[in-house]
């Protein structure tokens, strides 16, 4: 895959990404549901419950989907030949920079300077809880994010480029 075949990759599925998770975003939050795994102030509950362990496993595999899928419309269909590393460090970086958009944007930005009124924030969200919450979250996702891409990467590479 050359350099310019890559960025366009990255830079085409990441604003996708940006888009999608920013709409996954607003339903949680108008919806209520983020707070089945979260404190009224953002951060992760000590014990989370059943709906919330149900809410942020299908966050996890609508991650792994989604790259699937990007893998599948951006690779697989235009006849990408790419090796499982390769496909896996690709997959990375494409984690990599949606992390960054939900850190910085999301939870940094949106959540912590801008907080509007559309998403029926709790009070309690604000500038230090989601400092707090994103100085956990990097470890915790910088981890994730390589079992994730493992995943996705495994799942890409068996079924739609190891033929």
């Amino acid at each position: 895959m050359t350099l310019e075949r890559t960025i366009q990759y990255l830079v085409v599925w990441s604003l996708i990404g940006f888009i999608a998770f920013s709409l996954y975003v607003f339903v949680v939050f108008r919806s209520g549901l983020v707070y089945t795994s979260r404190k009224q102030d953002g951060t992760l509950k000590d014990r989370i419950p059943l709906s919330g362990i149900v809410n942020l496993l299908l966050f996890l595999l609508i991650i792994v989907g989604f790259q699937v899928l990007a893998n599948y419309l951006g690779l697989a269909r235009s006849g990408v030949d790419i090796r499982h590393m390769s496909l896996f460090v690709l997959n990375f970086g494409h984690y990599f920079i949606l992390f960054l958009f939900d850190t910085i944007v999301i939870d940094g930005l949106v959540l912590g300077v801008w907080r509007p009124g559309f998403l029926r924030l709790s009070d309690d969200i604000g500038g230090e809880s989601m400092k707090k919450h994103i100085l956990i979250s990097i470890p915790v996702g910088m981890a994730a994010g390589i079992v994730l891409t493992a995943i996705s990467s495994a799942i890409s590479y068996f079924v739609l480029f190891a033929g």
